[in-house]
C-alpha cells in the first residue's frame, strides 16, 4: 500500500488535532463508519481465459467534532485492498486516503475554512486537492470562495515538484430565488500550465414552482467551450416536466495532458463532440406510486453517429425503505451496438431486521455483437441488521453474460459498522 509523504504528514497532523478538538469544541461527537467488502470473481472472458480473484476491500470514515453547532471538526475517509487469491496488475495491496481535512465554521455560518486533502465540487472545480479552502459572505447576498494547493491527480504522474492548483468563485443571489456564480480554476503540473477554466452557473426559482439550472465552461487553454448543460423543472398538479440540453466538446472539456485527474482522457483523441437533448416527465398519482418517461436524442460529430433513447418506468414504495420498480426502453442508433431493447426490474425490501435486494437487467440487440444477441445481469442480496444497531451484514451474488464477458460470476460479503458517541 503506497502513501506519499504528504499523506503521512497529514495523518500525523490530524492525529494531533484530534487530541486538541475537545478543548475548543462543545457537544463533541465521534463518528466512525467501516465497510468491509469481500468479493469473489469467477470470470471467463471472450477469449476463453478463466480468472479467479478474491479481493478484500476496507473503506473507513471518521468524523470528529461538533455536530449540533458550528466549530472545529475533523473528517477523514480512505480505502484499502488486499488480494487473497490472484493479483491485480498493480500488486497484491493498494489503498488511498481520499480525503482528510480540518474544517472550521464560525458561529454565524458566514465563514468556512478547510485545510487538508479534500474534494471540492463548486463551479468549475470538481476534483481532489491537498491544500486550503475558504468561503466568506462579503455581504448578505454575495459570497466569495477560494482554494489553493496541489492537485492529487497530477502528483501520481511526475511527482509533486512544480504542481499547483488554485481558483475562486463569486456568487450573488437571494435565498429561495436565484444564485448566479462565476468561477475560475488554474492547474500546473511539473511547472507547466495543465488546465485553465472559466465557468458560469445559474439557478433560478420562478413563480409557480418553476426552476432553471445551468452552467457553462470555457477552456482558456484551447479557447473553446467545453460544456453547456441546462435543465428546467416545471411542476403541474401531480406531474413534473424536465426538459434539458447538454453539449460537450471532448477536446475542450477533457484534459488530456499528463497528470490530469479527469477520467476518460482518451476521448480527446477521438475529437468527438456530443449533444444531448431531451426531456423527462413524472406523474405522482399517489404518495407511494410514481410513473415516468425519458427521451434523449444524442448526436456525435464523428464516431458514434446519432441515437434516440426512450424509456418508461414505474416505481412503487412501501413505507420508508421498501421500493420496487420496472423500466423498459428502446435505443435506436446508427451503429449496431446502439440498437437494442432494454428491460429492468429491481426491488429493495425492508423486513426488519432483514432486508433483501434484487436487480435484473436484460438487453436484446437487433444484431449480434461478437456472436451474442443479448446481455443479462442478475443480482440478488440478503442482509440483516444485527442486535447492535451499528452493525449490518449483506451477502449478494451477481451474474452477467454479455458480448464482452462470458459467464461472469461475483459474490460479495459486506460488513457495515457505524459508531457514534
Amino acid at each position: 500500500m503506497t502513501r506519499s509523504w504528504w499523506m503521512t504528514a497529514q495523518l500525523i497532523l490530524f492525529a494531533a488535532a484530534v487530541l486538541a478538538v475537545p478543548a475548543v469544541c462543545r457537544a463533541v461527537d465521534l463518528g466512525i463508519s467501516s465497510d468491509t467488502i469481500v468479493r469473489v470473481y469467477e470470470r471467463d472472458d471472450r477469449n476463453g481465459r478463466g480468472r479467479s480473484l478474491l479481493p478484500v476491500y476496507e473503506f473507513m470514515r471518521i468524523d470528529y467534532g461538533s455536530v449540533t453547532t458550528p466549530g472545529l471538526s475533523l473528517h477523514a475517509y480512505g480505502w484499502g485492498r488486499l488480494d487473497l487469491r490472484d493479483s491485480h496488475e498493480d500488486g497484491d495491496a493498494e489503498g488511498d486516503l481520499l480525503y482528510a481535512y480540518l474544517e472550521y465554521i464560525d458561529p454565524d455560518r458566514d465563514h468556512q475554512v478547510r485545510i487538508g486533502r479534500q474534494y471540492l465540487f463548486e463551479g468549475v472545480m470538481r476534483e481532489s486537492f491537498d491544500g486550503l479552502y475558504a468561503r466568506t459572505e462579503l455581504v448578505p447576498t454575495v459570497a466569495l470562495s477560494a482554494f489553493a494547493g496541489m492537485p492529487v491527480g497530477a502528483g501520481s504522474a511526475a511527482g509533486r515538484s512544480g504542481d499547483l492548483i488554485y481558483g475562486a468563485r463569486i456568487v450573488q443571489g437571494q435565498r429561495g430565488r436565484y444564485d448566479a456564480g462565476i468561477s475560475y480554476k488554474y492547474v500546473a503540473n511539473d511547472g507547466s500550465r495543465s488546465e485553465e477554466l472559466l465557468g458560469a452557473d445559474l439557478s433560478l426559482i420562478l413563480p409557480a414552482g418553476i426552476s432553471l439550472f445551468g452552467h457553462s465552461t470555457l477552456n482558456l487553454l484551447t479557447g473553446g467551450w467545453g460544456e453547456h448543460s441546462y435543465e428546467a423543472r416545471i411542476p403541474f398538479a401531480s406531474m413534473e416536466f424536465r426538459p434539458f440540453y447538454q453539449r460537450y466538446r471532448y477536446s475542450d472539456y477533457l484534459n488530456d495532458r499528463s497528470g490530469s485527474s479527469r477520467p476518460f482522457r482518451f476521448q480527446t483523441a477521438l475529437g468527438d463532440r456530443v449533444e444531448i437533448a431531451g426531456a423527462e416527465g413524472f406523474w405522482y398519482p399517489a404518495e407511494s406510486v410514481e410513473f415516468g418517461g425519458r427521451y434523449k436524442y444524442l448526436t456525435y460529430d464523428r464516431r458514434f453517429g446519432n441515437a434516440h433513447m426512450a424509456t418508461a418506468l414505474a416505481t412503487v414504495r412501501r413505507g420508508i425503505f421498501s421500493e420496487a420498480g420496472l423500466e423498459f426502453g428502446r435505443v435506436q442508433g446508427d451503429l449496431a451496438e446502439n440498437r437494442y431493447y432494454l428491460g429492468r426490474g429491481y426491488l429493495y425490501g425492508d423486513f426488519t431486521p432483514w432486508f433483501a435486494t434484487g436487480d435484473v437487467t436484460y438487453v436484446r440487440y437487433d444484431r449480434a455483437i461478437y456472436g451474442e444477441n443479448s446481455a443479462l445481469f442478475v443480482s440478488a442480496g440478503l442482509g440483516r441488521k444485527m442486535p447492535d444497531p451499528a452493525l449490518s451484514l449483506k451477502l449478494s451474488v451477481d451474474y452477467s453474460n454479455d458480448p464482452y464477458f462470458h459467464k461472469d460470476y461475483r459474490g460479495t460479503l459486506a460488513v457495515t459498522y457505524a459508531f457514534r458517541r
